[in-house]
């Protein structure tokens, strides 16, 4: 798990079987750091100034927690909280709702920190981590999370080049310069931008005298410390808070001004004339943090950029005073995911780049593509062996053979292909690898299996019909519909394993691969089912007396009703109902007219266990629900 303690609200992350889900603290995905202690020294956490505006006189409010680290204790004063408790409290919190979320316990911790924070804040940090009930945490600086971060969303930062990190959200706004190592990030420089006031302040100050009259008694009441800030003046600044993200998504917002003075309305033009302060301060700044790292401009690979919300002439003045165009990244969760690129192996790319297990091959491993292949040639040869051929002179006029077989030759190609699939991992990883010829990659062996199985079963299958109109000597666009037809949607499913499966993690990938094994026995039943359909349809005549034949067709019926019924459902229950069920009613309904109806029925039971794979392998890769849509937004920058 890994917290964000840098910003200007937590946020945390938990890395579980190779994925990042964002944990929900009280239902909101962000947590005010704010700390409430109660009259007989409970604790209260997740408490921002607005809400500590209404707790009774004898509840102590702490901003942030994180603050009064590193400070002196003052040992005679009994009202002074201890920081590392308070801290401590505020990691139990999270680690509790996330144990709770990903129904597991929280085994490692990773902590984003400020750069500026030396050994000894750093310290408290673990000792509070060690009353938590946590070992020692990963502590990561806010900046080197930040590159992390950006590397995920696709930066490029060749080895050993520079990149300027401008974390803006939390007072006062830090740039750092990092240059890329082996293992992470080496801080060359770091530097504070420090203001009279923050921006809150400078904001309310501006709106105030543009708003008020000079002899307005608010306008002390803003310029006073915030320490000294009356809740009129506290109320004012969490106002200004929210106007400013609003200003992020729209042109206008409202700032509440104390009755009975009437609301002040600010546009982001206002804001910049507010922070010009910190604006004028970043040329200089810039180049006194790139002299310290002893750098120039050339070396700056990128520059990213963690904006204070609503002042969005901050990108433009860093790209002024750099050169290059920053990276803005706002995520809420962003420090707490590059955090765990940079300690954790378990990240959403690592399912791709871990091992695949060691698979014992089997002689039914090595002998189901052969057979499932035997099966489906079996079929084909015998639609085109067994159909009836009219003819008109030396020309072919009509041919009459059974559709729906062909189109089951043209899905038992396919399941030949997931065979294939399936075995080409387990067979290249079946020895021992060596340096000189190293193990594949889970996400190469299934990407490049899978897609192979979408391509060239597909292209079998259509060979298949062209085979058949070859063959007989007749139009092939119809055999050329059944058997594309039947393997196009197993194609399909081939193709969507082939870019999700990657993402499984590592230890779910055994199970995931016992399940894509074709059951090479429910294709053979249905084959010979459908062999005997089809014989016992060619040996029965209108004068026809043979008595066999019916008896036959009834048990090839049989056969395609058990298939159908073991290849709908994984579970012994559902099969021990529907297998004798269906064996019996296909068996009894069996006529030359409702063959074609029966193999249909068996198609669409293979169609379903295409279905069922890919969404049990959607399921493995995406845990979460919208895990896919916000892994897209993160990369897009939505």
């Amino acid at each position: 798990m890994s917290i964000d303690l840098s910003s200007s609200a937590i946020a945390a992350t938990v890395s579980r079987q190779g994925l990042k889900i964002p944990i929900l603290i009280d239902g909101r995905l962000v947590m005010p750091p704010g700390v409430v202690i109660g009259p007989a020294g409970e604790i209260y956490v997740g408490l921002d100034p607005m809400a500590a505006m209404s707790l009774p006189a004898d509840h102590r409010f702490v901003d942030n927690p994180t603050d009064l680290l590193g400070r002196p204790i003052n040992t005679a004063d009994t009202t002074q909280p201890d920081p590392v408790d308070l801290l401590a409290t505020v990691l139990r919190h999270v680690t509790h709702h996330a144990a709770v979320q990903v129904n597991g316990p929280i085994t490692a911790l990773t902590v984003t920190v400020p750069p500026s924070w030396g050994p000894r804040r750093c310290g408290h940090v673990s000792e509070a981590a060690t009353r938590a009930g946590f070992p020692p945490p990963a502590l990561v600086t806010a900046p080197a999370a930040l590159a992390a971060y950006a590397t995920i969303l696709g930066v490029t930062v060749p080895a050993g080049s520079c990149v300027l990190i401008c974390q803006a959200d939390r007072e006062p706004a830090t740039l750092t310069v990092l240059q890329t190592a082996a293992d992470g990030y080496r801080e060359l420089a770091t530097q504070q931008i420090s203001l009279a006031h923050d921006l809150d302040h400078l904001i309310a100050h501006h709106v105030v005298q543009t708003a008020t009259t000079d002899s307005d008694p608010l306008q002390a009441i803003i310029t006073a410390p915030s320490s000294d800030q009356p809740d009129v003046g506290r109320a004012l600044l969490e106002s200004v808070r929210t106007a400013r993200h609003l200003l992020t998504t729209q042109d206008q917002a409202l700032i509440l001004l104390p009755a009975p003075r009437q609301p002040a309305v600010i546009t982001r033009h206002d804001v910049t004339a507010a922070a010009q302060p910190l604006l004028d301060q970043i040329p200089d700044a810039v180049d006194g943090l790139l002299d310290s790292a002893d750098i120039d401009k050339t070396h700056l690979a990128d520059v990213v950029l963690r904006p204070a919300p609503g002042v969005a002439a901050l990108a433009e003045a860093l790209a002024a005073a750099t050169g290059k165009t920053p990276t803005l990244i706002d995520h809420p969760h962003a420090l707490a995911d590059g955090a765990l690129a940079l300690t954790t192996t378990h990240q959403s790319g690592s399912a791709a780049a871990a091992r695949l297990p060691r698979v014992r091959l089997r002689i039914s491993d090595l002998t189901g593509a052969l057979l499932l292949g035997a099966c489906s040639l079996v079929l084909l040869l015998q639609a085109i062996l067994s159909a009836y051929i009219t003819t008109f002179s030396t020309w072919v006029v009509g041919v009459r053979t059974s559709l729906p077989q062909l189109g089951t030759a043209g899905a038992l190609v396919m399941l030949t292909a997931f065979a294939v699939a399936h075995l080409a991992p387990t067979t290249l990883l079946a020895g021992t690898p060596t340096a000189s010829t190293p193990e594949p990659t889970t996400g190469s062996l299934i990407r490049r299996g899978y897609l192979t199985t979408a391509v060239g079963g597909a292209i079998t299958a259509a060979l298949y019909g062209l085979a058949t109109g070859t063959a007989v000597e007749y139009d092939y666009t119809p055999y050329l519909k059944w058997t594309l037809g039947a393997a196009l949607p197993l194609a399909a499913f081939a193709a969507l394993i082939a870019a999700t499966a990657p993402r499984i993690p590592a230890n779910a990938l055994p199970t995931w691969l016992a399940m894509t094994r074709p059951a090479v026995t429910h294709a053979i039943t249905a084959t010979a089912g459908i062999y005997l359909m089809r014989a016992a349809i060619t040996l029965t005549t209108p004068i026809s007396t043979n008595a066999v034949a019916p008896i036959a067709g009834s048990i090839g019926a049989a056969l395609v009703g058990i298939a159908t019924a073991l290849t709908i459902s994984r579970r012994r229950t559902i099969r021990a109902i529907t297998a004798p069920g269906l064996a019996i009613g296909y068996a009894l309904v069996f006529t030359v007219d409702t063959t074609g109806a029966l193999i249909v029925g068996y198609l669409a039971a293979l169609t379903w266990w295409g279905i069922r794979l890919t969404a049990h392998t959607l399921r493995l890769a995406f845990p979460q629900p919208g895990t896919a849509l916000r892994h897209l937004a993160d990369r897009t920058g939505g």
